[in-house]
């Protein structure tokens, strides 16, 4: 499916929270309104200064909207990649609540946490908490957790190289933008993401167009995730759209300059603008500044393929690239260590493998790292072309590849290795 409607501005994301409540603490009420609108409108300074004042005048009371205060809180403070007072908060909330929590209050904990640790760089234990408090609000009947789950879920599986898994949530993701949701504009991202892997920047042109002509999706977008202005403009220069790709990277600078207590903020921006004017300064700095380890990586990585065009440079780009696959591989973007252990062999240096599916156990069939991933992809339905893409591989090597997932495991076509491929999935 991998397809998400034209993006609506969304509900509050405290509708239909409780009418009792929320006017038995009208200034809690106020302040949060006040901080979504803020936040979504771009401003995560406002955003931040109300959430921090609804998590403080309703600190003394346990009902389920202090505690939604300060979930927020925590939240606004992940956007802003301060994670150490986002875990002291989360904590301190744990730590005060008195009584059995609600069904909603605990899926609503667990989806803070696995946001948290996702921004910490720990993949699989984010993306455990998360899909436990999906399943309790499901079971509770909550649907406002669904689109900010299904997000953390999509990316975790796209860093993890779990495209099946990504298509998955993308597609419940388009299911519910249908139904106005808050914040969508991370589910356009992560779609048009879920797209490129598979198909090519040129299958995503029309949702990266989308994404980035609508001015309050754009900056919605910009302020909800630290990768996405130096994606868009990566994406848009390879698509040829340099109209496209200086309008993200000129409006992730304006909010920069709005809120430049925020290092993620002037971060992202730079690394947008070292990519689009390929100034090797700017890409150091945005390296250099940037709170989120993956995001610092990738200006790093870019960096290194800036100067790998200098023959000058080669020591240092090699450096450069070892260091990035380090940080790759500590929060678990297995995908994104598989694209530098290839560059890296082009300067003759063998760190890895290619592999980016992960197998339980034994490999079937005595098959090498390379060729399980082949297989897996080929199972799934994806061409030479589309497996070469994911494994930053060439289509002639996955030819050659699949030629030996055949001989070893005695099959002739496409169709066999995916009948037997079930087995192992």
């Amino acid at each position: 499916m991998l397809d998400v409607p034209n993006l609506q501005m969304p509900q509050n994301p405290f509708a239909g929270f409780g009418d009792d409540l929320m006017q038995r603490s009208c200034d809690t009420a106020g302040f949060l309104r006040r901080s979504a609108s803020s936040w979504f409108n771009g401003r995560l300074d406002a955003g931040l200064h109300c959430a921090r004042a609804a998590a403080a005048s309703n600190r003394q009371q346990p009902d389920e909207l202090g505690q939604l205060a300060q979930f927020w809180y925590v939240g606004l403070l992940i956007k802003a990649r301060d994670l150490d007072a986002g875990r002291r908060v989360l904590d301190a909330v744990e730590a005060g609540r008195g009584g059995a929590a609600s069904d909603r209050m605990t899926a609503v904990k667990h989806n803070v946490r696995g946001s948290l640790l996702f921004a910490m760089g720990s993949v699989d234990d984010a993306m455990d908490e998360i899909s436990t408090g999906l399943r309790i609000a499901e079971r509770c009947g909550d649907r406002s957790l669904r689109p900010p789950s299904y997000v953390v879920l999509a990316l975790g599986a796209l860093r993890r190289a779990d495209m099946r898994a990504c298509r998955h949530f993308v597609d419940k993701l388009s299911d519910e933008a249908l139904l106005g949701y808050f914040g969508q504009a991370p589910g356009a991202w992560v779609a048009a993401q879920a797209v490129e892997a598979r198909s090519g920047v040129d299958s995503a042109a029309s949702l990266i167009a989308g994404i980035v002509t609508n001015p309050v999706v754009l900056r919605q977008l910009l302020v909800s995730e630290p990768a996405a202005a130096s994606w868009l403009v990566r994406a848009c220069v390879k698509l040829g759209a340099h109209d496209l790709a200086k309008v993200s990277a000129e409006e992730s600078a304006a909010m920069a300059a709005e809120q430049p207590e925020f290092s993620v903020i002037r971060g992202s921006a730079l690394h947008a603008a070292g990519l689009l004017e390929q100034d090797a300064a700017k890409l150091h700095e945005a390296a250099d500044i940037h709170p989120d380890r993956w995001c610092a990586a990738s200006a790093r990585e870019d960096l290194a393929s800036l100067l790998a065009v200098r023959c000058s440079e080669r020591d240092r780009t090699i450096r450069i690239l070892e260091s990035v696959l380090d940080t790759y591989a500590a929060v678990g973007a297995t995908r994104d260590s598989a694209r530098v252990v290839n560059k890296l062999r082009e300067y003759g240096v063998r760190r890895g493998t290619t592999r980016t599916v992960e197998c339980e156990g034994t490999v079937p069939h005595g098959l090498t790292n390379t060729e399980f991933a082949v297989a897996e992809l080929v199972s799934q339905g994806h061409t030479n072309n589309e497996v070469g893409r994911q494994l930053f591989i060439s289509r002639h090597t996955v030819a050659f590849h699949l030629k030996k997932v055949f001989q070893k495991m005695n099959i002739t076509s496409r169709v066999e290795l995916a009948a037997a491929w079930k087995v192992f999935s």
